[in-house]
């Protein structure tokens, strides 16, 4: 397809801008809406939300510094996004944590990035005890009360506390210090400005235009799951649905009957698991009509990112009519660099790079990019800082081409194969091969004693023989050079281990 000029949408500045943005615009619209725990639909207009963020900031202030690291655990829900808006708009910085790491990395996080209170949901009560024991003048309040702090926060602002409103806001000073969740390594701080942040929503709006229901169920942790899942559809002024937890996902479907959902590949792969075996009970494949039905009705765009996803996949909804945008993102990059857009795709491709966002290929085939989305550096952490923005580019650490004005992304440049000829393979793109064929769930390829090997997790389903598996591999050796053959092969009965964004731990599988 041929490129097209951005959507048009005001420029924010910063998160305060953005709140403020849609409260005066549309106060009474719904901005956020959820199922709470006893099953009724709740939504929270912009002027409520706007009102409930400067009570909690304005109570913030009383009770602080001003210029803390403040951390938030829990799963998603709308006391986690107020609480987000409440640090970030008055100088604090939030530390996301991950809800789904063990207890022993939720407090070395919150060490490294010196994080000493805490806004955490119930399920997490237990874990108190233990970061108290562990984290020097520590202090922590549960999201559940929330609603009993903003409204102290409010009674000072009717009292004449000005706090909050005369609070500036440095735009180009850390206001979020992401951890990376990574495939290798010792997780790093990503420090995020206003700025950041503010230019990533803009570029996102730039490249896909919403007109109706986003639905977020990645985790608010993960900035792809924030940033374009929530912030993106927010600032376009359509309701943000908050799935709060994802195996209610087809009960949320009838409540938000969303236009756009907000997944990574593993979320498509269950989906597509789940397609194949209703059609097999209707004797045959699901029909479109039931596809729609099932995802509420509305459904015409899934935006995926945070691995990289087949093809097949993005061809097999395309014959339910959902048309899957393929993206790639980064922490470093507030996390959005490109992705396919409403009338501008390509299938294989994560889409065109974002307006406002510049991305060149180096001579090593790196992907390297630059623009205000790009992080401030890694915290307390010079070398690795000065390694990542060598030359005024981010080094992203994965391999890619452009075609056209399209972004392949073809690696990791430290998965890299380099054979004792000096040749280098990129396993992903044998995985990718793999993986198109549907009795393959999950595939690794990796060097085993100087010969290429794959790894395989079959489809349960498909209940095929080793020797069908040695077929393929055959297959889609053909025509390949000798270096770049699979020679060995063994099958696995149990998924590979993954991290927070469904992608596989490399060196814990191998």
């Amino acid at each position: 397809m041929k490129a097209y000029p951005p959507y048009e949408l005001e420029q924010i500045r910063d998160l305060r801008h953005l709140m403020n943005l849609r409260a005066d615009s549309a106060p009474d619209e719904t901005a956020f809406f959820y199922t709470a725990d006893g099953g009724e639909t709740k939504k929270v207009s912009y002027r409520t939300f706007r009102e409930d963020v400067r009570g909690l900031g304005t109570w913030l202030l009383k009770n602080g510094s001003g210029r803390e690291h403040i951390a938030i655990l829990g799963s998603n829900s709308y006391e986690w996004i107020a609480g987000f808006f409440a640090v970030t708009t008055t100088g604090n910085v939030a530390v996301p944590l991950d809800a789904r790491q063990p207890l022993e990395n939720l407090i070395s996080i919150m060490q490294m990035g010196e994080a000493r209170k805490l806004v955490y949901s119930r399920e997490f009560a237990p874990l108190i005890p233990a970061f108290e024991k562990e984290i020097a003048g520590f202090s922590a309040f549960p999201m559940e009360e929330m609603g009993r702090i903003a409204e102290e926060g409010r009674a000072l602002l009717e009292a004449g506390d000005l706090s909050y409103e005369e609070r500036k806001l440095d735009p180009d000073t850390m206001c979020a210090l992401v951890y990376t969740s990574g495939t290798t390594g010792i997780p790093k701080g990503v420090m995020l400005s206003q700025r950041n942040i503010a230019a990533n929503i803009n570029q996102a709006c730039a490249n896909f235009v919403l007109e109706g229901v986003g639905m977020s169920v990645l985790p608010f942790h993960h900035m792809f799951g924030l940033v374009v899942g929530a912030l993106m559809v927010f600032n376009y002024g359509y309701p943000c649905y908050i799935c709060r937890q994802i195996r209610n996902i087809a009960r949320d479907f009838q409540i938000a009957k969303p236009e756009c959902l907000f997944v990574v590949p593993m979320v498509i792969e269950s989906f597509a698991k789940m397609f194949r075996g209703m059609g097999r009970k209707a004797g045959g494949n699901i029909s479109p009509e039931a596809v729609r039905a099932f995802t509420g009705g509305s459904l015409r765009y899934i935006i995926c990112g945070g691995a990289p996803l087949s093809v097949s996949y993005v061809k097999m909804f395309r014959m339910f009519g959902l048309e899957i945008l393929n993206g790639y993102g980064i922490t470093e990059c507030s996390p959005v660099l490109a992705v396919n857009r409403n009338e501008d795709m390509r299938d294989g491709s994560v889409g065109p790079v974002l307006f406002g966002c510049e991305v060149k290929i180096a001579d090593d085939g790196e992907i390297l990019a630059r623009g205000d989305n790009v992080m401030l550096g890694y915290y307390k952490n010079p070398e690795e800082t000065e390694k990542a923005l060598s030359g005024g580019w981010f080094h992203t650490g994965d391999l890619g081409r452009i075609e056209d004005h399209y972004l392949f992304v073809t690696g990791r440049t430290k998965n890299l194969i380099i054979t004792s000829n000096g040749e280098n393979i990129s396993p992903e793109e044998l995985e990718e091969k793999l993986l198109a064929d549907p009795a393959v769930a999950e595939a690794l390829v990796f060097d085993a004693d100087g010969v290429l090997a794959a790894e395989i997790y079959p489809e349960a389903e498909a209940n095929l023989p080793e020797s069908y598996f040695k077929a393929l591999i055959e297959r889609i050796g053909q025509g390949e050079p000798a270096y770049r053959k699979i020679q060995k092969l063994s099958l696995r009965n149990q998924p590979f281990e993954r991290n927070s964004t469904g992608k596989i731990l490399r060196r814990k599988n191998v």
